[in-house]
């Protein structure tokens, strides 16, 4: 009988395993990126990465500390960055073909354009915006909506250069995305550790989701994920979402950036205020593709989680929120045909 209960709890586990890998999802979270866009290679990610990183000393010495400690790792399986921009871009596809996957892809439209055709079914298309470096206008943008195949305006990257999601300068591009029913992700909350140091013109103040208050009165039915859990401002968060039912979170990037147990409570939070049916699931592995196979790891070693709950963040929300079709990115992401 004791063999028997052995039998079946293995069994139970093999078809849940089963049933996981399984589970279409979405990667909300992903950058067409060159290898050499966090620097100079060889450079590898650490998981989590701000516990194997060196205590700084000055501001002026951490940009070269946080670099050296990229390229001589601590940990003792770090992430490497792929070579070439082929071998990045098929790394990414191949990670979110083994999970299932995927993924809404950001980064210079040509460059999107260019992965997008290598692996069709595996990509949805983003405009990134940051409006000191992208060349188009909010009318520019409209082109790539209208009959570029664009679906997403994002990421926004504002944050970076000071500047908040209230500025007088994106209201023409919320308009345009209000009026064209185009879903916007929004950069806010942490950058980079240390980076008042590495990105000198960055504001934790320019994340606060607070600042969205006055663009949503302006802008109802704008539909906004906030990037990054907007980390460091939960409270703040939690009422915007409570407030404003077009706002979704992408939980992107925390879960590898800082310690797994802080990311546990921070996610907690969400989910105890009854915000499961919000959050989506997003990497955020920019040049590192492991890190979508790590996160997921992470993700699934959530055990204050149902099974739903997961379901929920990994596919079900991003569908709702972006207004995909179901059953077309089933279909997509466990790589089956029309």
């Amino acid at each position: 009988m004791k063999k028997l209960k052995i039998i079946v709890c293995i069994a139970v586990l093999l078809l849940c395993s089963a049933a996981q890998a399984q589970q279409p999802k979405i990667d909300v979270h992903v950058h067409a990126m060159l290898p050499n866009d966090n620097g100079p290679l060889p450079l590898f990610a650490c998981v989590p990465v701000l516990p194997n990183l060196p205590a700084p000393t000055t501001a002026s010495e951490w940009p070269q500390q946080f670099m050296r400690a990229l390229k001589n790792p601590a940990c003792d399986d770090p992430i490497p960055i792929p070579e070439t921009p082929e071998a990045l871009m098929q790394a990414t596809i191949s990670e979110l073909e083994a999970n299932n996957a995927v993924g809404i892809l950001s980064g210079p439209p040509d460059r999107v354009n260019l992965w997008k055709a290598a692996a069709p079914d595996r990509f949805i298309k983003s405009l990134q915006l940051n409006i000191l470096r992208d060349p188009y206008s909010a009318e520019d943008a409209r082109a790539y909506f209208a009959d570029g195949g664009f679906l997403v305006l994002g990421e926004v990257t504002n944050q970076y250069i000071g500047i908040g999601p209230d500025d007088p300068r994106m209201m023409p591009y919320w308009a345009m995305a209000e009026e064209m029913s185009i879903p916007v992700q929004i950069h806010m909350g942490s950058g980079p550790p240390g980076a008042g140091a590495l990105v000198p013109d960055f504001l934790v103040a320019a994340g606060n989701p607070l600042l969205l208050e006055p663009v949503l009165a302006e802008h109802p039915n704008l539909r906004i994920s906030i990037m990054h859990m907007a980390e460091g401002f939960n409270d703040e968060l939690i009422m915007m979402l409570w407030t404003y039912p077009q706002l979704y979170v992408d939980i992107g990037g925390i879960m590898w950036g800082k310690g797994t147990e802080y990311f546990y409570d921070q996610l907690e939070d969400f989910v105890n205020a009854g915000f499961a049916n919000r959050l989506m699931f997003g990497a955020d592995a920019m040049t590192w593709p492991g890190l979508i196979t790590r996160s997921l790891e992470i993700m699934e070693n959530a055990d204050f989680l149902s099974e739903a709950q997961k379901q929920d963040i990994y596919f079900n929300n991003a569908v709702r929120f972006f207004g995909l079709d179901s059953e077309e990115m089933e279909r997509r992401a466990l790589g089956k045909k029309p």
